[in-house]
C-alpha cells in the first residue's frame, strides 16, 4: 500500500458527523451547532447539493422566486457564519455497532458520538442500449448543466414529473425543439400541463417508452415503443428525468431500508442503529422537496443533540 492509500485516523471524537452538505445536511447542522455541539459536515461535492443543479425556485417560503445556485450561496454563507466545519470528504464505509462510531472516508477515518446521514440521491437511468456510450455526448441527467450545449438542437427529455416538466421549461427557452416522453399518467406537484401550453416548440408524447439511443461519435437518433409501435426522434440530446436513487449501497446491512433503497426511520429521525439519524432525500419519506428536507433536517440536528446530551 502506498502512502497516498494509508487512511488516516482523526483521533478527535465529534458529537455529531453530518454526512451530506444539501439542504437536509446544512440544515442538521445549524440546528446542532447552535445546540453547542461540535459537528463536521462530509460533503463530496459542493454545498447545497442538487439545489446547485436547480434553474428558478417558486415554491419555498419567503423567496417569491429564487435560483438553485442562489439559494445554495445562502446555505452555504449561513453555516459560515456560525463557524460550522465542513470537510470535502467521500465516505466509503460506516462501523455504527459501539457508542463511539466510525465514518470512513477514502484518506481519513473520523469518530463520532452520532451519525446524521443526509447524503440524498443521484439520478436513475433508463437502463437502455446507448445510455452509457453516449454519456457525455448527447445523454445527460443535468438540462441545466449541459443543456446549452444544444442551444437551437432539437432535444428529448425523458420522464413524467417535476423534474421533466422544469428541464423541458428551461430547454425550451434555448432550444429549437423538445420532445418530451411520458408515461400514460404525469406525476406532477409544483407544475401543470398548462405550464407548457404557450411552448410552441415542445412536443408531448405521452405513452413513449425509450428503447435504445444510436449515433455514430455523438447521440443522433432515440428510438421509443408508442403503443406497440416502434418510432423515432432525431435528436441531438437525450435529457434522462425519471427520479432519483438514494446514495444508500453501502448501508444496506448496516441499517434498515425500505424496498427502494431508502433510510427507514421514526419521526424523529432515527434510524434502525442508535444514534444514527437520517433526512432529506436519502430518507423513505411521501415529499422530497427543500421545505421538508430543511424539516427533517432540523428535526434530525434536534434529535441527535439530545442523544449526545443523553449519552455524555
Amino acid at each position: 500500500m502506498s502512502n497516498s492509500e494509508i487512511v488516516k485516523n482523526d483521533d478527535k471524537i465529534y458529537d455529531i458527523i453530518i454526512v451530506g452538505g444539501g439542504v437536509a445536511g446544512i440544515s442538521a447542522a445549524i440546528y446542532a451547532k447552535r445546540a453547542g455541539r461540535d459537528i463536521l459536515v462530509l460533503e463530496k461535492f459542493v454545498i447545497g447539493g442538487q439545489l446547485n443543479l436547480i434553474g428558478e425556485i417558486e415554491n419555498y417560503a419567503g423567496f417569491p422566486k429564487i435560483s438553485g445556485n442562489e439559494l445554495a450561496d445562502k446555505f452555504k454563507a449561513h453555516a459560515k457564519s456560525l463557524g460550522i466545519l465542513v470537510k470535502p470528504e467521500e465516505v466509503v464505509d460506516y462501523k455504527l455497532e459501539s457508542d463511539d462510531k466510525e465514518v470512513i472516508c477514502k484518506n481519513h477515518t473520523y469518530k463520532t458520538k452520532a451519525i446524521i446521514l443526509a447524503m440524498g440521491s443521484h439520478p436513475k437511468e433508463l437502463n437502455v442500449e446507448g445510455e452509457r456510450h453516449f454519456l457525455g455526448r448527447g445523454v445527460s441527467y443535468c438540462a441545466l448543466c449541459d443543456g446549452n450545449f444544444f442551444k437551437g438542437k432539437d432535444v428529448a427529455v425523458v420522464g413524467s414529473g417535476d423534474s421533466a416538466f422544469s428541464d423541458a421549461l428551461y430547454l425550451s427557452n434555448i432550444c429549437n425543439k423538445v420532445y418530451v416522453l411520458t408515461k400514460s399518467y404525469l406525476k406532477l406537484h409544483n407544475y401543470t400541463e398548462n405550464d407548457l401550453q404557450d411552448k410552441t416548440n415542445v412536443v408531448i408524447l405521452r405513452n413513449a417508452l425509450s428503447k435504445n439511443i444510436e449515433g455514430s461519435d455523438k447521440l443522433e437518433k432515440l428510438i421509443y415503443d408508442n403503443n406497440g409501435q416502434e418510432k423515432s426522434l432525431n435528436v441531438d440530446a437525450v435529457f434522462v428525468a425519471i427520479g432519483r436513487k438514494p446514495d444508500t449501497e453501502i448501508l444496506k446491512d448496516k441499517l434498515s431500508l425500505n424496498p427502494n433503497g431508502y433510510i427507514i426511520t421514526d419521526d424523529k429521525m432515527q434510524t434502525s442503529v442508535e444514534g444514527v439519524f437520517a433526512c432529506g432525500d436519502v430518507r423513505e419519506n411521501t415529499i422530497k422537496q427543500i421545505a421538508t428536507a430543511v424539516g427533517e433536517g432540523a428535526i434530525a440536528g434536534t434529535e441527535a443533540n439530545k442523544y449526545v446530551l443523553m449519552k455524555k
